[in-house]
């Protein structure tokens, strides 16, 4: 070996082989990620190596780290460059669980953590892409640069091919072998050692040992100084071996001898534990090195059953292929070949069945060799249905085999699907990586009346369409993809989601669009400023518009009637993303035309006919919504949303029933001063079903606007949670928005129930909030007032633990505070919560809790999954028969990682008192428990036909209920009787947002009939809300008699 290839093995060993740098967005390593944020531009991100860099282009999206706690919100559209210096080079992508949305090199990612090989064009460019194509939170990037300096595997063997050897008293050369990579000859020596590649011959005791592991052995002589030698090797850099024994403190211990030893330098001195079966891994790093195996105890038997030694190669030394090429293309090796355990490069090619394989009067051609030259002829064999070529490389006296295996591409099976499920057709084939190029037509699927075949979907529900150039990578199933007909309907309602990647104009008779198509899933639809859409309409008809904050900011809307006369103008902008804008129009029924004076994004458009019943504010106000009706509903939100005012209140009522919202998810309440108010909490119902969970996709409702205000309500998220394959987020309540107000809701989901989604203030009172784990999650303050938090199962069968909270507050004072709330059980264990990001802070006080049993004797999940927690307490934590359960004191330790945070989590009661409504609402500057108080009606009077009533003190307006039927409001003190009798109303006055409070006080001066028990056929009972209840409930009830002469009589009972 020349001296200077001892220098150059003495650096490999000496200093690290390969380069890798990393983005640590979750760790902000290097610090300096904690300023980026690129919107609408580009830019460069610095990483862990010097002058290695992330060029994003975030033109047309998003890349945020700076307002991030834990990761990298990427928005779809921006795109990230990786760079890389050569194909060797590994491109490592992970995210947030469950986001990864993206493809790295132009594949899709599949899972949270991808890896990705740099292909030669990619070296050629300088960099590997990502392309954001959904949500995205990533947890880091790196980018492994691959020294041509390697350490690999030299030499490996388990001694069942070597020759048996007797123990001998004299060293004895026993084996000889080359190694791999580096060549080198390698000879081992042993002196009082038994080489036995079958143990039997040495008679082993099977019981010690796994027969089913052991291959050979080297077995050490008692009492015999028995050792192992070999040869030296230019570089050693690590030795794995496995050792065993009989009994205890025995086996081998491994030595290395190298430059720069005067000696022997011992490297292991652990004994075989477990005895039968010990793996060791040493680092060794030495060049010119020999190792060693002695006997750690002498007196006693050794057994080694394994051994692989590793060193350091200059891999740019060894034989390489550069390329070669066949049927007209060319194949770079280093993207398709892989070093197999034999060390030799191997590669599958598929290529058409219409060309032929390779063979010697058809053989590949234009073989280029990187390092070296060809070693002989190219050998051609026949495997059954397969080519092998066989390519030697040599240089530098060392050869490489290259093994490169054609084969003919296989055929996929087309399935297509009714819409029943049932099997149309699975006879067509297609070669891999060929187009469908010929789909099947409409025959035999079932079309209803009404409805029309739109084409061939990748899902049962819809979503892409396949056409004839997607190519086949796979057995597919296509599922017959079927809707209504849109038509100049008076009373349909057409919802066109506009972030839709698979939107299809052709699929909408009611949308025809020129000059405007998708840009994407954040943006939407693009409208240019020389395109239109021209939308069909029944008559009547509202077009709702939802714009995007990046539209040009001096854009409008214009909508324009078949003649094409200006009908409506409206902004194309406005600076808070999702906000709506309505465009009525009244005309007949035809086509009606949307422009845009400049460029628009539109996230969504919908098309409400309601000739015959336009939804307008009553004369006290209100938008009163159609009962039962879900789109009547989304409809009003969405008017509501468009008329909004920053300076004046926007009422909505719904009386009881269920709205049933379908599959929609993020419902928007974008406009500021909304209140939504519902007859009751337990009746009015307002539900959706997501088809997918996700934190930031599955919300029932979606609230951006300031100040909303919502009482009365149920609201649902039916995802099915316990379906097996389906657990997952489903929020009922995703709120974006600022001084939000919930008073009598009931919100029902499982996991993320309620997400604070900004860092502002919020206020419930007398809700009631279900769910499994994190149903409470978020950012911002949030004061709970006399709530009840109900632990649904975490698992169908009622077993598991749930954890109610995941506050990520971010540097407020108070975080989560739950005062006088009690919390209800159904779980078989919970916890009060656990942190999620930033400062979490939570504080139960007053808490009662109807099953202390089940409470984690923690009390808390101690370790967070992002940080520790900041601030978790309680005070006076009592059971349901007010008895004091919470301990004097609790100390406890929250941790992540190596974050711990120590503290006390019992109050004092000073402490606690800091954490009122008074002194949160004063350091808030807002007094939420205003705005919620109800009013009080006294005595309803019957006048004949008329009822009437005492005003009430600043009552918005009052609202009248027949036997629980909303039937009218008013403004005035009376309300004419059309029907029934004075006896079956009950009227209730409102507040300033628009909330119902008690209905009012029944006396018998409202009917002098009084009932006999032999007259009576009927008997109803109602609560003061006007809802029917049974005859037991408990507190003010209205009993109501029917008479058989028809006649009915009213009577308040307390209980």
């Amino acid at each position: 070996m020349t001296l200077m290839c001892l220098f150059m093995l003495v650096a490999m060993v000496t200093k690290a082989q390969d380069v890798t740098a990393l983005w640590d967005f979750q760790n902000r390593v290097p610090a300096s990620l904690a300023d980026v944020a690129l919107q609408g531009t580009t830019g460069e991100v610095e990483s862990t190596v010097d002058g290695v860099k992330l060029y994003v282009d975030a033109t047309n999206g998003k890349f945020n780290v700076k307002d991030r706690a834990s990761d990298a919100q990427v928005n779809p559209g921006t795109i990230i460059r990786v760079p890389v210096k050569s194909a060797k080079d590994i491109v490592t992508v992970t995210s947030y669980p469950n986001y990864h949305n993206y493809t790295v090199g132009g594949i899709e990612a599949t899972a949270d953590v991808t890896e990705h090989k740099a292909t030669t064009d990619e070296v050629s460019a300088g960099y590997v892409d990502i392309v954001v194509t959904g949500s995205c939170y990533l947890y880091n990037i790196k980018v492994q640069f691959v020294s041509n300096i390697q350490t690999k595997e030299l030499y490996s063997t388990d001694f069942s091919e070597w020759t048996y050897v007797k123990a001998s008293a004299v060293e004895t050369e026993v084996h000889n072998a080359t190694t791999k990579y580096s060549h080198e000859n390698i000879a081992f020596s042993v002196y009082n050692t038994n080489v036995a590649p079958n143990p039997d011959e040495i008679g082993i005791d099977w019981s010690k040992f796994d027969k089913d592991l052991v291959g050979g052995t080297l077995q050490a002589e008692k009492n015999g100084g028995s050792y192992i030698v070999t040869s030296a090797l230019a570089s050693v850099t690590k030795v794995t071996f496995v050792h065993g024994a009989t009994g205890g403190n025995r086996g081998w211990s491994l030595w290395a001898k190298g430059d720069g030893d005067a000696d022997w330098v011992q490297i292991t001195t652990t004994a075989a534990s477990p005895a039968g079966w010990c793996e060791v891994s040493a680092d060794v790093n030495r060049t010119n090195c020999q190792l060693k195996f002695t006997n750690l105890a002498d007196a006693q038997n050794a057994y080694l059953f394994r051994l692989g030694i590793y060193g350091s190669v200059d891999m740019s030394l060894t034989p390489a292929l550069g390329s070669f090429s066949y049927n007209g293309e060319k194949y770079n090796a280093a993207d398709i070949f892989a070093e197999s355990e034999e060390g030799l490069q191997t590669a599958t090619i598929e290529v058409a069945n219409a060309t032929p394989l390779p063979s010697a009067e058809n053989p590949v051609i234009d073989i280029v060799c990187d390092n070296g030259e060809l070693d002989g002829d190219v050998i051609y064999e026949t495997v059954g249905e397969t080519s092998v070529i066989t390519m030697k490389v040599k240089a530098n006296d060392d050869v490489m085999t290259y093994k490169v295996t054609f084969v003919h591409k296989p055929y996929f099976t087309l399935t297509y699907y009714n819409v029943d499920g049932s099997v149309l057709e699975n006879s067509q084939k297609v070669e891999k990586d060929a187009k469908i190029a010929t789909l099947r037509n409409d025959e035999g699927v079932t079309v209803a009346e009404g409805k029309k075949f739109r084409g061939w979907y990748v899902e049962t529900d819809g979503g892409r369409k396949y056409s004839v150039d997607d190519v086949v990578t796979s057995d597919l199933n296509l599922y017959a993809g079927v809707t209504d007909i849109e038509t100049e309907s008076t009373s349909a309602r057409y919802t066109f989601n506009l972030t839709d990647e698979y939107f299809y104009d052709e699929d909408h008779e009611a949308f025809n669009a020129e000059n405007a198509g998708f840009h994407d899933s954040t943006h939407g639809w693009t409208l240019e400023s020389n395109g239109k859409i021209d939308l069909l309409v029944g008559g009547h008809a509202y077009i709702i518009a939802t714009l995007c904050r990046y539209s040009k900011q001096d854009a409008t809307l214009t909508l324009y009637d078949a003649e094409g006369n200006e009908v409506s103008t409206v902004p194309g902008y406005d600076s808070t993303d999702g906000k709506s804008v309505m465009l009525e129009y009244k005309g007949a029924a035809g086509t009606v035309t949307l422009k845009s004076s400049n460029e628009v994004y539109l996230h969504k458009l919908v098309i409400a006919n309601v000739e015959g019943s336009p939804i307008e504010k009553n004369e006290q106000g209100y938008y009163v919504v159609k009962a039962n009706d879900g789109g009547n509903f989304l409809t009003t939100l969405e008017i509501a949303n468009a008329t909004s005012s920053s300076d004046k209140r926007t009422y909505v009522f719904v009386p009881d029933g269920t709205y049933d919202l379908g599959n929609a998810v993020l419902t928007p309440i974008s406009g500021n001063n909304i209140s939504i108010i519902g007859q009751s909490m337990d009746n009015t119902i307002i539900v959706n079903e997501a088809e997918q969970e996700g934190i930031g996709v599955s919300a029932t409702l979606y609230i951006t606007g300031q100040n909303t205000y919502l009482q009365d309500l149920t609201l649902k998220n039916a995802y099915d949670y316990y379906k097996p394959g389906f657990a997952g987020r489903a929020v009922v309540i995703q709120d974006k928005g600022s001084h939000t107000i919930c008073k009598n809701v009931r919100m029902l989901s499982y996991q993320d129930t309620y997400y604070s989604n900004s860092d502002s203030h919020f206020y419930f009172e007398n809700s009631d909030i279900h769910g499994t784990v994190d149903f409470i999650c978020g950012e911002g303050d949030v004061f709970f007032n006399n709530c009840t938090l109900t632990v649904e199962p975490r698992n169908a069968d009622g077993s598991g633990e749930c954890t109610l909270t995941a506050p990520s507050t971010n540097n407020t004072k108070y975080g989560y505070v739950f005062s006088g709330c009690t919390i209800d059980s159904k779980a078989e264990k919970f916890n009060y919560g656990r942190a999620w990001n930033n400062t979490p802070r939570c504080a139960y006080i007053n808490t009662t809790l109807l099953q202390p049993e089940k409470l984690n004797s923690n009390r808390w999940t101690l370790g967070g999954m992002n940080v520790p927690a900041d601030k978790f307490v309680e005070y006076n934590t009592m059971d349901a028969s007010g008895k004091v359960i919470s301990p004097s004191s609790y100390v406890c330790t929250f941790t992540k990682d190596s974050k711990k945070n120590t503290y006390e989590t019992i109050l004092t009661a000073d402490e606690a008192d800091t954490y009122s409504l008074d002194n949160l609402s004063k350091a808030w500057n807002w007094y939420p428990a205003t705005y919620t108080a109800q009013k009080s009606m006294n005595l309803l009077k019957a006048d004949g036909n008329k009822l009437t009533w005492d005003a009430v003190d600043g009552a918005l307006a009052y609202a009248v209920f027949r036997n629980g039927t909303f039937v009218g409001m008013t403004t005035t003190e009376s309300y004419d009787i059309t029907e029934g009798t004075a006896s079956e109303y009950i009227v209730r006055a409102a507040n300033e947002c628009g909330g119902f409070g008690q209905g009012a006080s029944m006396t018998t001066a409202i009917s002098d009939t009084f009932a006999d028990n032999a007259d009576i056929m009927q008997t109803s009972y109602y609560n003061v809300q006007g809802v029917r209840v049974n005859n037991s409930y408990k507190g003010i009830v209205i009993k109501v008699d029917t008479l058989k002469d028809g006649k009915k009589v009213a009577t308040k009972i307390m209980r």
